[in-house]
């Protein structure tokens, strides 16, 4: 969790943002909508016990068109929530339950792409800004739903980050769920420092890039890396371009 003040002509404003991971079996995304099923699977209620009445939950929908939005937040009325990004991963691929500029390099999440037993991680950062609703606006009850519980955050989270952590792309990506602008460079560069800096979701997320930006002119890069840092599935997405007559590799 971060927060951002800013002032402007005497007003301060304060927002707060929300790394949050959720995680599910496979099988109750795959039973949404179906008569057996939920209709919606909310997660727990949080609320930030230093701040009044900011209290929100996620829900995970299925879409009522194709490659439409999953996930969505809902909270108080007495302060307005964004859902600036929300993907799934499990094993090694990660999926977007929601539109996002920078992560328009992954596929749209589909049921088919999961085994039932499978634990699916949903990560997402949530923005809270104050608003100041009319007078006569009540503010909600948010009751919780079965099987639903209240997590709360006592204050901004005081932790240090290893020493050796020193790529701020990562550090960011820890710390406040910031997206790094991917590039090709920047993505190998993510991925073979793994191992010092801990953040598998962000290997993953950077091997899905390579995976769906792969040109004649980076191809030896690419299917350099996968080799150098044990990547089978962008290896297979490597050696596919090959098979299928990818004539035009630069060597």
């Amino acid at each position: 969790m971060s927060s951002t003040t800013t002032q402007s002509s005497g007003v301060t404003s304060v927002s707060y943002s929300f790394v949050l991971k959720w995680t599910l079996k496979a099988k109750q995304l795959k039973d949404l909508g179906n008569s057996s099923g939920a209709s919606v699977i909310r997660s727990d209620l949080y609320q930030l016990k230093t701040t009044k009445n900011l209290r929100f939950y996620l829900e995970i929908e299925k879409p009522k068109k194709f490659n439409g939005d999953w996930a969505t937040v809902k909270g108080s009325k007495m302060w307005s929530f964004k859902l600036a990004y929300a993907f799934s991963f499990s094993k090694d691929k990660a999926f977007k339950l929601k539109e996002s500029p920078k992560l328009s390099f992954l596929d749209w999440f589909a049921t088919n792409h999961v085994l039932d037993e499978e634990n699916v991680t949903i990560h997402c950062v949530v923005v809270a800004l104050p608003v100041h609703p009319a007078p006569s606006v009540k503010e909600d009850d948010l009751f919780l739903m079965k099987c639903q519980n209240s997590v709360d955050f006592e204050d901004m989270p005081n932790f240090t980050l290893p020493s050796g952590y020193t790529n701020e792309m990562v550090i960011e990506f820890i710390r406040q769920g910031e997206l790094p602008d991917l590039t090709v460079g920047k993505a190998i560069e993510i991925i073979g420092q793994t191992k010092v800096h801990n953040c598998e979701v962000l290997k993953i997320l950077c091997a899905e890039y390579l995976m769906n930006n792969i040109t004649p002119q980076n191809f030896r890069q690419i299917s350099r890396a996968a080799m150098d840092y044990a990547l089978p599935l962008l290896e297979r997405k490597c050696l596919k371009k090959i098979t299928d007559g990818y004539n035009e590799i630069r060597y």
